[in-house]
């Protein structure tokens, strides 16, 4: 069991102090502040499983109802028959309630792993009907409801008709003119439970009745009237009878709790010790805590762990391996580098975890179950023991020689300190040596150099340091480990202005061994730093090769996805046209037949069978419906810094492919489509890819006409604007002729119909100025006569 002296020192109360502002109840706050580390690896992996399992439950409900009151008293009262209070009684309704819907909480399909809170559930006890009665009768901590018995309704509704008689009578009183100019004020008061009125003194004798109160002047009678003396008697009378009721209902549910007053309070219990492991979980999310990976065998590996007690915003994180390679790490480096600091929170960090709580590392950090943890951190000094700070310093590490084994973790600051150099070097060495025999799990800080030389040389010892800048002459706070710190007094001295002949004079009494120990060090520590800028590099690419890879399969699946929707479209509406085409070739075929099946065939007939004719070689299905290039949209915007001209990107304003021309800044970039020039900005441009359809045709309707003499044509070279205005025949032609022009034809034809000849005429006048008709003519026999204009173009 981990000593209290040590948690202190560690701080791990001001933890608790913090998880319990989570507790609901004031239960679960003292329960928390009194956990202490677990007695066994055991305990410890349960609590952290309980943990666990509540930290995944609030993924999916966070809200639970633990408000709970401190029943254990009342449900002692209850146990030994002592009639309980409205109070109370709603307090035992309030923890009835919270353990049922807590249960049902807890018993809720997630479709995750939590048992061990739904072992805790089953202890809860539920009394649905004592839970209702109790909610029913007791509306308040001083208030009955009416209708809790049948009796008391009876009485409350006697005691109201009785009041009503009362004060009916005292209004007369009042209200007569006879009596009113006797009373000091026309109201009604009480005295004693009684009902009465105030007469003036000079008056008493002309008001028959009882007096019960007077005034502090004495001016004021309070008299109770001899007409309503029987009323108030019977007033007081059923005020007696529904205090005996009320009693009566009291104590009956006082009787109906008294055989489970122990559950109950178990119950409450249970709810208590789920807010403390609740309070756990919200403590970790609040604080970005992680799930330690648990063990027995004295293995600790902390990944960028911080002290939770020091703001996470400017904490250096540290990271920090023990148990595996090497069972004692020994930490150099200058004062105020975050030695001290360290071993804090290695120790605060492992006393968490074997509680029960997550820890402030990154995922997949380890910790280890120990014993006992035995500390010597701080100063010792004691004016009352007359102790100096190094006498403090001797006590703790006796104490820590006689228990240390290999099941505990050991944390010594500045081992040996406070006395004179040598002897202190030798004394640190050999407790380093005694802790390493023993094998316990040990962190020490140091400034010996004996120290260092010990670690480099020894097995199963590591050598550590935290980082110091020299040119800012300040600590990074970083613990580097497998590289011996220095304590860099003279170049921080140098730096400081310090005399130069005072320095080099220093030098030239430091050991020609140890100036090369520390170039050594020195060395190490410059090749170490350009080893984790390069590092730093290599995973600064790795991070972008991840990004650019993780943006690719996004694309690649969007563009399949895209594929898929496209072709199942392109699928239907071809299935559509197809359908749309053999209707429509279906009912011209009729037409033409039965016009070709007439014993005499007129003009007028010979050339609607041939408009019917051109009309069914318009029914086509264009290389536009089913052969289209898909553009797909991958749906990510482009990255401005990396556009470039001639980039071709979708625009999601114009919805097609264009192409950039030029780039003036992200809100003026100007892109063409075919013809079009238009400037878009950055964020309306998206990365797409265009796929070609390679397994779609041309794909037309084939038609079984019968053979005529009628002369046909290609719909390319024919429009019919029969039924239309001349104003719309003529925008239609116009449009007609441009698409002919650039199409590279010569000859059109315009069925207009005969009619009343004013769609010709007015399309006839059009053509002697358009600029692209050459020469226009009436058709001659078989191609429709006057009813088609044939028009040559330049």
């Amino acid at each position: 069991m981990v000593n209290l002296k040590t948690l202190t020192k560690l701080q791990y109360f001001e933890i608790l102090h913090q998880v319990s502002a989570y507790s609901i109840s004031s239960v679960a706050k003292n329960k928390v502040l009194q956990i202490l580390p677990a007695k066994n690896i055991n305990e410890m992996r349960q609590l952290i499983d309980e943990t666990k399992q509540a930290h995944d439950l609030f993924q999916y409900n966070s809200s639970f109802d633990l408000a709970v009151d401190n029943v254990q008293e009342i449900c002692e009262l209850a146990r030994v028959g002592s009639c309980l209070s409205m109070k109370q009684l709603l307090q035992i309704m309030r923890a009835l309630r919270t353990s049922r819907n807590l249960q049902a909480s807890l018993f809720a399909d997630y479709g995750i792993d939590i048992s061990l809170l739904q072992a805790r559930a089953y202890q809860l006890f539920c009394d649905k009907d004592l839970e209702d009665d109790l909610d029913f009768a007791i509306l308040s901590d001083e208030e009955m409801n009416d209708k809790a018995s049948d009796d008391l309704y009876s009485i409350r509704k006697r005691i109201k008709a009785i009041n009503a008689d009362i004060k009916q009578k005292l209004q007369s009183y009042t209200k007569n003119s006879d009596i009113s100019k006797y009373l000091q004020d026309s109201i009604v008061t009480l005295r004693g439970d009684r009902y009465v009125i105030p007469v003036k003194q000079e008056y008493k004798s002309f008001v028959a009745g009882i007096v019960h109160d007077q005034s502090s002047t004495g001016a004021t009678l309070f008299i109770e009237p001899m007409a309503i003396v029987q009323l108030n008697n019977a007033l007081r009378e059923a005020s007696l009878e529904e205090r005996e009721e009320i009693h009566r209902i009291l104590q009956a549910f006082t009787d109906r709790i008294s055989p489970i007053a122990s559950k109950i309070a178990a119950s409450q219990e249970t709810i208590s010790d789920i807010d403390v492991i609740f309070s756990k979980v919200k403590y970790a999310i609040e604080n970005k805590c992680t799930l330690p990976e648990v063990n027995s065998n004295g293995l600790i590996n902390l990944k960028k762990a911080r002290h939770p007690l020091l703001d996470k915003r400017k904490v250096v994180p540290i990271s920090i391996k023990l148990g595996n390679d090497y069972d004692i790490i020994v930490i150099t480096g200058p004062n105020t580098g975050g030695k001290t600091v360290t071993l804090k929170t290695v120790g605060l960090i492992t006393a968490m975890a074997m509680s029960g709580l997550y820890i402030p590392c990154q995922e997949e950090s380890t910790v280890s179950y120990f014993d006992d943890i035995l500390c010597d951190i701080g100063d010792e000094q004691s004016i009352e023991q007359n102790l100096s700070t190094f006498s403090g310093h001797i006590v703790n590490l006796k104490e820590i020689l006689n228990f240390a084994d290999k099941n505990d973790l050991v944390l010594i600051d500045e081992v040996g300190a406070g006395t004179e150099p040598n002897e202190g070097s030798a004394l640190a060495l050999a407790v380093t040596e005694f802790l390493r025999k023993s094998g316990a799990k040990c962190i020490i800080t140091t400034h010996y150099g004996k120290l260092k030389e010990y670690s480099l040389s020894t097995a199963r010892v590591e050598n550590a340091s935290m980082e110091f800048d020299l040119s800012t002459l300040a600590p990074t706070y970083k613990l580097i480990m497998g590289v011996p710190g220095s304590s860099n007094a003279l170049a921080i001295a140098s730096k400081l202005g310090l005399r130069q002949d005072v320095i080099e004079f220093a030098k030239n009494n430091v050991s020609d061994e140890k100036l090369a120990f520390e170039r050594v060090i020195q060395n190490a520590d410059e090749i170490r730093k350009d080893y984790e800028r390069k590092l730093l590099l290599l995973e600064q690419e790795k991070q972008d090769l991840l990004i650019e890879k993780a943006r690719t399969e996004k694309l690649n699946g969007s563009l399949q996805n895209e594929r898929n929707k496209l072709l199942e479209n392109s699928r239907e509406d071809a299935r559509k046209i197809v359908e749309k085409a053999k209707s429509e070739s279906v009912e011209l075929i009729a037409e033409i037949k039965s016009l070709l099946n007439k014993d005499v065939i007129s003009d007028k007939d010979l050339f609607a069978a041939r408009s019917i004719a051109k009309k069914l070689n318009e029914i086509d299905i264009k290389d536009d419906d089913v052969n289209k290039e898909d553009i797909i949209f991958t749906g990510d915007n482009v990255v401005f810094d990396k556009l470039k001209i001639g980039d071709v990107v979708y625009s999601k304003k114009l919805g097609v492919q264009v192409k950039v021309s030029d780039i003036r800044s992200p809100s003026r970039i100007t892109v063409k489509c075919g013809g079009i020039t238009t400037e878009v900005k950055s964020d309306d441009l998206y990365y797409s890819i265009v796929e070609k359809n390679k397994k779609a045709s041309r794909m037309s309707v084939k038609h079984s006409a019968p053979k005529t003499e009628i002369n046909t044509r290609s719909f390319k070279n024919e429009m019919n604007v029969i039924g239309q205005t001349v104003n719309e025949a003529i925008a239609n032609v116009d449009a007609f002729i441009d698409s002919a022009v650039l199409a590279g034809v010569s000859q059109l034809w315009i069925i207009h119909g005969m009619g009343t000849g004013k769609l010709r005429a007015g399309l006839h006048s059009h053509f002697k100025t358009h600029p692209n008709v050459a020469e226009y003519r009436l058709g001659v026999y078989g191609e429709g006569e006057s009813g088609v204009t044939v028009i040559t173009l330049k």
